[in-house]
């Protein structure tokens, strides 16, 4: 199989994360008090927007080019707990108490925000697998570091 030139990954992923986001905004929830303190907590500028829509399964996009670039940095669909597709959060539902996951989720969400837009967002992203492989790249040590400082001992989200 041919890969996709980075131009057409970035395309077609876009395309797919602004129909995700949509779909959560359509169907999530609004997020609770607490879960909007801690959003505003990690940088989130208007926690507002945020939608969370619980899943059996965080869908991922059905291209087989997209899936075999995905399993090529280490992205696994069936392991993920979580994606946030801007203010659009996807949460498996066997997951919703991880303690971390909030504000990891959550720091995305502002990360979103510092970008401007989905595309640029997907455009660093994407380069940050493709260089450094899942969960290495600065994004998600970010994204990382908000689940260890952002939520206070015992609290319930």
């Amino acid at each position: 199989m041919t890969l996709p030139t980075f131009e057409n990954l970035v395309n077609a992923v876009t395309r797919w994360a602004e129909e995700q986001e949509a779909n959560i905004v359509k169907h999530g929830r609004p997020l609770s008090p607490a879960e909007h303190a801690l959003a505003a907590r990690v940088g989130v500028r208007e926690p507002h927007r945020i939608r969370v829509l619980l899943v059996p399964e965080v869908p991922f996009p059905n291209d087989t080019t997209v899936l075999t670039v995905a399993s090529l940095v280490g992205l696994h669909s069936e392991l993920t707990a979580g994606m946030t597709l801007r203010y659009g959060i996807y949460l498996r539902s066997d997951s919703i108490q991880q303690r971390g996951i909030w504000p990891h989720e959550f720091r995305h969400v502002a990360q979103y925000e510092n970008f401007g837009s989905i595309r640029g967002f997907m455009e660093a992203y994407l380069r940050e697998l493709i260089n450094c492989r899942y969960g290495h790249g600065p994004l998600e040590t970010d994204a990382r570091a908000a689940e260890a400082h952002a939520l206070p001992e015992g609290s319930d989200l």
